[in-house]
């Protein structure tokens, strides 16, 4: 009989684990309350829905670096010191965003400029830390930590945008930043109290620069399953993007101001979160890459039907009163919980894919593709669909974001079916991985 709950194994089982799960879910609270609390403010300071998607387009130059370069550094320095590293920048900057709140510069160029700074160092940080996960859990279990970590991460995007925008609400942009700056201590704290984590030596000579990165993206090129897996998710990510409609949505269509904005926001990690709460079944799916495919197709659905809520409720009066604008509210974040769900529930097997795929020589280099994959795809989707809004309007956006979600994953599957032919040997109960 399939399980229903979770598998926690792996934090019964690895201390090292367990601390870096729970630093993880404080910094990750932190820094989703902080990305919320800044597009809230873009969006008081300017008005646009594309200004708000611009941050995006400032990120994406910084993040292909990092994701890049961070990588190749993950793969020949110790990877514990290179995530400390990073994360003690990261902080640094957190400080700098509640200090240009603190001042009242109320310059947007100055937000997109910390942006673009904290993007840099982010996939350093997450190429680092994504190689470190399977050196400290069972190969076997991987699947139930990659689901502990995305748990972490949903719940940061769900408490996180939900608390920025009761906090903006209710003690502004000053104390709401400054959460942030807490809260990330907790996950220096977990980094600092790990082993040293030495790449594994290969007896191959080492290259630097280009063409060490060269090495990654030749492995992504000549493992379709890899690629395909890369592709889906830059398909679905790019066209279907909530959090710059929600802004103005929440002040012109739903109601709610900023604490609507903030629950609409919290809508697709909620879904996301029950789901991994309920991902015991996961370990009994056989065919992964289907899986995989399908729930990038969901994404793309939830997002459409996201858009006819918007089309029911465009022109209708508003209120600033959660409790007054609650029907519209709820029908709108039943589609992104949806969306929340099926992204969770495949990432799952897309982490364990490159995991089991990647030999340790190569682990940070493509954490780091993959990180701009998952992370420039999104960023890159918040320009186009702001710029779309502006446009053709929100709901025209999700409709036809979420259309062309479903048919180009649909072509891109037919062109190139390995992804969904994917089945995957058995995960050996082996040991851990040695530290050093």
């Amino acid at each position: 009989m399939p399980k229903l709950f979770m598998d926690i194994a792996p934090l019964k089982t690895s201390p090292e684990f367990r601390r870096i799960w729970l630093g993880g879910m404080f910094s990750t609270v932190g820094y989703q309350i902080t990305a919320v609390a800044i597009a809230l403010e873009i969006y008081a300071l300017t008005g646009s829905p594309a200004a708000v998607g611009f941050t995006g387009l400032v990120a994406l130059p910084s993040m292909i670096l990092g994701g890049l370069y961070g990588g190749v550094i993950a793969d020949r320095y110790d990877r514990r010191k290179v995530a400390l590293t990073a994360s003690i920048g990261m902080w640094v900057l957190a400080m700098l965003v509640a200090l240009q709140a603190w001042l009242a510069l109320e310059q947007v160029w100055v937000l997109y400029a910390l942006i673009a700074c904290e993007s840099l160092l982010q996939p350093i940080n997450q190429a680092a830390r994504g190689a470190i996960i399977p050196r400290l859990v069972k190969r076997r279990l991987l699947p139930a930590a990659n689901t502990l970590m995305m748990s972490v991460g949903t719940l940061g995007m769900s408490l996180g945008p939900l608390l920025s925008g009761l906090l903006v609400a209710s003690v502004g942009y000053r104390w709401t930043y400054l959460i942030n700056v807490f809260a990330f201590m907790v996950g220096l704290w977990a980094l600092y109290k790990l082993p040293p984590m030495l790449p594994e030596e290969t007896g191959q000579p080492k290259v630097r620069g280009f063409r060490s990165v060269a090495q990654g993206l030749a492995f992504v090129k000549g493992n379709k399953v890899v690629g395909m897996s890369f592709l889906v998710d830059i398909l679905g990510m790019l066209f279907a993007q909530v959090r710059p409609l929600v802004p103005a949505l929440a002040a012109l269509t739903f109601g709610g101001g900023e604490a609507g904005a903030g629950f609409l926001l919290a809508a697709a990690p909620a879904g996301a979160l029950l789901g991994l709460f309920l991902s015991g079944f996961l370990g009994g799916i056989a065919r992964q890459g289907r899986f995989l495919t399908l729930s990038y197709a969901g994404w793309g659905g939830g997002f459409m039907v996201f858009g006819l809520v918007v089309l029911a409720y465009e022109g209708r009066p508003v209120s600033s009163s959660v409790s007054e604008s609650l029907v519209p509210l709820l029908l709108a974040a039943l589609p992104l919980a949806f969306m929340g769900w099926a992204d969770a529930l495949g990432g799952v097997y897309r982490s364990t894919i490159l995991q089991t795929a990647a030999p340790d020589s190569l682990r940070g280099r493509l954490q780091g593709l993959f990180i701009i994959t998952v992370a420039g795809g999104p960023n890159l989707g918040f320009a186009l669909v702001g710029a779309s809004a502006e446009l053709v309007g929100s709901a025209a956006t999700a409709l036809a974001g979420g259309a062309l979600v479903i048919v180009l994953i649909a072509l891109a599957t037919l062109v190139q079916p390995a992804l969904w032919r994917y089945v995957p040997e058995p995960l050996l109960d082996t040991r851990q991985m040695s530290s050093v």
